[in-house]
């Protein structure tokens, strides 16, 4: 069978909504209006109780306390007798009440002549008569107690509707809106019987009496059905049969010897039916104890409706099967439903189950304090006759002593988690992340969500998997690849006795995230390990190793001496930077310059290098810039000593907008003219200074060759 889409069946519940409020306004406004509230005394007369400011009786100049002497002209109307008062009256056998409701129509429809006259009778017994014209209601006078339950019953129809919509084919949902639709029957009736000022229409109050006793009866019968298949099937047996079952025995209680009167038997039989749904409760969390994601949605539900559902039966429906008046004002007792429908709808959707679960312990611990205090004080006052300040101080004191730790001892055992502080599970994923070991980390990540969450079970979960996710409604929670491990879906966690929530789904989130920020740590780290270790061992290789296999193959000892002071330049320069330590410019600069002076001297060069005046004499360089600046410059002076052929070196060093410039000039022959010949000998050079970022040029000149390096004192990241 084709189902609609949600929006569209939660818009037939709206306009169903719509449709009852407007035939309820409809029903409470039709009848003439009085403007006034009746009051029947033990002589059997009925007096104004109260009259409101403008309407049609106050205008005529009825007073408050005046009795209802007569109806109509010729005051031929049957008479009204005290017990006929009002819309759910009840009377002592179902024949008694039939009476009752033939002289009520009666009278009502006196009531609805035009214009309509009044004999009303003051305090001193003089009578006269008032005549009532504009009678029509306005709705700001149908009163709190009409909208009130009108909207209680919208409430609960547009709750249930929504989950509904959502899953119109589970057996649940439709037992859940049956009883919303009860619930909107039941107080359909009711706020159309208070909006009635002294009789009903006898169609209007017959057809109210009976949706708000059918409903009534109804809504025991569909609670009980659902909660005998959610959230575990407890039975095969068509309970959805319960309903009507329940509503036909009510029906049929008419024909029993006495003729009991159907709302007496109404209110016996709604009390039978929630001891009868608390059964069902019971017998659910029997059924669902060794499933967690079912018993907190026993838990949780039952707790909704045992609050709101007991809290009406206790103060309404048991009072008047009982023949005593209710504890509470009972005009807005239906409010209690709502409760339940809040609990149940959010309940069934199962969002924050978990956490749900939680509430409905703290729920029933602050009830027992409430309902502990209570009884306490009531023993103190009337069984050891204790004065009432007395009996509330002591009270308080035992519940503040006793209960409250006993509380506290029972959530620990409950619900309360033993789990790792903040500062020791962040620590513990630092130590996940910097094990080496890929198949260590692994499992140090699995043993850190053993003590984290408890869990029954881990196991490995789908290749792919963004975030956290909670699973089967919260029995499970899968996590994203981590630590070197594949996804991972944990089930019944802690121990067994929870479920997962959103709060712990984030806390997963987080701990894979920190996670993973350590482990990009790590591993740049590792990368800048390994990038310096190959660093040095190319300037050992292309260096030292050059410079010193140079000068074992040379015959003259001068140019063995030079192949020498090189390589124990780069070696310094080597050292220097596995300090770990800037060097100053001005001290790079100068060692720079006495090494290329010795170096020229032994060769019968003459150097023209000028002292360098830096902007800022303090300025340090990293050890990649002078390192490569400074090789760069040695094979520029050896290039020259070898082939250069000058008789002078002028060197210049200039530090401007952050960049350092070295231009060496000699006198020599300048380079080859050969294809290829300049790209081939500059190759090393630029390579060298590409790698911090710096450059190489080659000015044209008169004579000789001058080159020209350049890089910036800080190295960027892109070089």
């Amino acid at each position: 069978m084709r189902v609609s889409s949600p929006t569209t069946l939660l818009l037939g519940v709206v306009l169903l909504c719509v449709a009852t409020a407007l035939a309820g306004v409809w029903m409470a406004i039709s009848p003439p209006w009085l403007g006034a509230s009746f009051q029947a005394r033990p002589d059997g007369a009925v007096v104004i109780a109260e009259l409101v400011p403008d309407g049609p009786l106050a205008r005529a100049g009825a007073r408050v306390g005046d009795r209802l002497a007569g109806v109509g002209a010729d005051l031929t109307a049957p008479p009204l007798r005290a017990g006929d008062t009002g819309a759910f009256e009840q009377a002592p056998t179902e024949r008694a009440h039939r009476d009752m409701t033939r002289r009520q129509a009666a009278f009502a429809e006196t009531l609805s002549t035009r214009p309509l006259t009044l004999r009303l009778a003051g305090a001193d017994g003089v009578q006269r008569a008032v005549t009532l014209d504009d009678r029509v209601r306005p709705l700001s006078r149908l009163g709190a107690e009409f909208w009130a339950n009108l909207a209680f019953g919208l409430i609960a129809t547009l709750i249930v509707g929504w989950v509904w919509a959502l899953r119109p084919r589970d057996l649940a949902t439709q037992l859940f809106a049956l009883t919303g639709l009860s619930m909107l029957a039941f107080t359909f009736g009711w706020a159309v019987n208070a909006s009635v000022e002294l009789v009903a229409d006898g169609a209007m109050a017959t057809g109210a009496h009976w949706l708000n006793m059918t409903g009534a009866v109804a809504y025991g019968g569909a609670m009980i059905a659902f909660f005998l298949v959610y959230p575990t099937r407890v039975t095969r047996l068509p309970v959805a049969w319960l309903v009507p079952l329940c509503v036909l025995t009510w029906a049929a209680t008419p024909l029993l010897p006495g003729n009991p009167p159907l709302e007496s038997t109404g209110q016996s039989a709604t009390t039978i039916e929630m001891a009868l749904i608390i059964v069902a409760i019971g017998v659910q969390a029997l059924a669902s104890r060794k499933n967690p994601a079912a018993m907190a949605a026993a838990r949780w539900l039952g707790l909704s409706v045992i609050l709101g559902a007991g809290a009406f039966i206790g103060n309404v429906a048991l009072p008047i099967a009982l023949g005593r008046e209710p504890f509470l004002d009972s005009r807005f007792s239906l409010g209690f439903f709502v409760v339940i429908y809040v609990g149940m709808a959010v309940g069934l959707r199962r969002y924050r189950l978990f956490e749900l679960d939680q509430w409905a312990f703290r729920i029933l611990f602050y009830i027992s304090a409430g309902a502990a205090l209570l009884a306490l004080d009531g023993l103190l006052i009337t069984a050891l006759g204790a004065a009432p300040s007395t009996a509330l101080g002591l009270s308080l004191l035992v519940v503040a002593f006793a209960y409250l730790p006993f509380r506290d001892l029972l959530w620990r055992l409950t619900i309360g988690r033993r789990t790792l502080k903040e500062h020791e599970m962040f620590a513990a994923v630092a130590q996940v992340a910097l094990v080496h070991d890929v198949e260590a980390r692994a499992r140090a990540w699995r043993d850190l969500l053993a003590k984290v969450y408890e869990p029954l079970e881990i196991a490995p979960g789908p290749a792919v998997r963004a975030r956290a996710e909670i699973l089967e409604e919260g029995v499970g929670l899968g996590l994203p690849a981590a630590a070197g491990s594949s996804a991972l879906d944990l089930r019944f966690p802690f121990r067994g006795r929870g479920l997962f929530g959103t709060a712990q789904a984030q806390l997963a989130d987080q701990l894979v995230g920190l996670l993973a920020q350590i482990e990009q740590g790590r591993d740049a780290y590792a990368r800048g390990v390994v990038e310096e270790r190959l660093r040095i061992a190319r300037d050992l290789h292309d260096d030292v190793g050059a410079r010193l296999l140079s000068g074992l193959h040379r015959h003259d000892l001068s140019q063995t001496r030079e192949a020498m002071r090189g390589a124990i330049g780069d070696l310094r320069s080597i050292v220097s930077g596995l300090s770990g330590r800037d060097l100053p410019l001005e001290a790079v600069l100068a060692d720079l310059r006495h090494e290329t002076a010795e170096r020229l001297e032994a060769a019968g060069i003459a150097l023209d290098w000028p002292p360098v005046e830096l902007a800022d004499p303090d300025r340090t360089a990293p050890y990649r810039v002078y390192k490569n600046l400074t090789s760069a410059v040695r094979e520029v002076i050896s290039n020259a000593i070898r082939h250069a052929g000058a008789a002078r070196i002028s060197v210049e060093v200039q530090e401007r907008d952050g960049r350092l410039s070295v231009t060496i000039a000699d006198d020599g022959v300048g380079l080859p003219d050969t294809p290829g010949g300049r790209r081939s000998g500059l190759a090393n050079l630029e390579r060298r200074l590409g790698e911090i970022g710096g450059e190489v040029e080659i000015p044209p000149v008169d004579q000789g060759l001058t080159i020209r390096l350049s890089a910036p004192l800080e190295v960027s990241a892109v070089a």
